[in-house]
């Protein structure tokens, strides 16, 4: 009697989304297995590692629509921003903690490993310049504000009508800002303490007292003489400046274009 066989219809799984890959930095080869405990950008996925081109990747698989095809739309929304920021901050900060690693900007998404491999090839000598750079060095941050009012213009005495026209154009026009040498000084003097320095762009309008802010890459070796060299510069300044320092965090201002 022939037997009837029966076949089991296929069940319908849901369409898995497009993923991509979130880099949080290269690494140079781990020797042993890294454990990383902050969650990945998106709240959801492991923070892992792939060995590419002879350095580790250290990636989170998410979900392209998201991190990718809609990126620039996504980095308006300052909740968004903020929550994802932070999330890649704390991971790339454990991250550090446990491998001497080359930090990404936020946002740096590749959609295969084919094109991150790529990537990395394209840059490995740049990439292998850089470890040595920051080979056993963190960044420091430091921001100098000018706590000391400006003296007000002196009053405008003048012979004549037009010597007073003349002195008054004088003072209402654009003057070139001065730069106070003791500044130079400070930041001279915390160079000679660190592998390298890296001046932060213009204050925001925000911020109208921050008059210097930049970063210092600090062997650890070095950082006692750093310190010392903070503590006597800062106490220099004190009649005139506040000095904050922050760190240390993952040489973000030094790695450059290779991320």
């Amino acid at each position: 009697m022939a037997t009837a066989i029966k076949k089991k219809s296929a069940k319908k799984t849901a369409k898995q989304p497009a993923g991509a890959l979130y880099l949080y930095g290269i690494s140079l080869p781990a020797k042993k297995s890294v454990d990383i405990r902050a969650e990945a950008v998106d709240g959801n996925a492991a923070v892992e590692s792939i060995r590419l081109g002879g350095f580790d990747a250290w990636i989170s698989r998410v979900d392209r629509s998201e991190y990718a095809d809609r990126l620039a739309e996504n980095m308006e929304n300052l909740e968004w921003l903020a929550t994802i920021g932070v999330r890649h901050q704390r991971a790339v900060g454990d991250l550090a903690s446990k491998v001497e690693i080359l930090p990404a900007r936020f946002g740096t998404v590749f959609l295969s490993e084919a094109s991150l491999q790529e990537h990395i090839a394209g840059q490995k000598k740049s990439i292998q310049s850089v470890f040595k750079k920051i080979a056993g060095a963190e960044e420091w941050g430091i921001k100098i504000f000018r706590t000391a009012t400006p003296k007000a213009p002196a009053m405008i005495e003048a012979s004549s009508g037009t010597d007073y026209l003349k002195r008054k154009a004088q003072t209402v026009m654009p003057r070139k800002k001065e730069e106070d040498p003791s500044l130079a000084e400070f930041v001279e003097a915390l160079s000679k303490a660190s592998a390298d320095t890296a001046a932060g762009g213009k204050a925001s309008a925000g911020q109208p007292s921050l008059v210097w802010h930049g970063s210092f890459l600090v062997k650890r070796t070095a950082q006692k003489k750093f310190a010392a060299a903070l503590k006597k510069s800062t106490a220099k300044l004190a009649n005139n400046y506040r000095v904050e320092c922050s760190g240390p965090w993952p040489p973000y201002s030094f790695v450059g274009q290779h991320d």
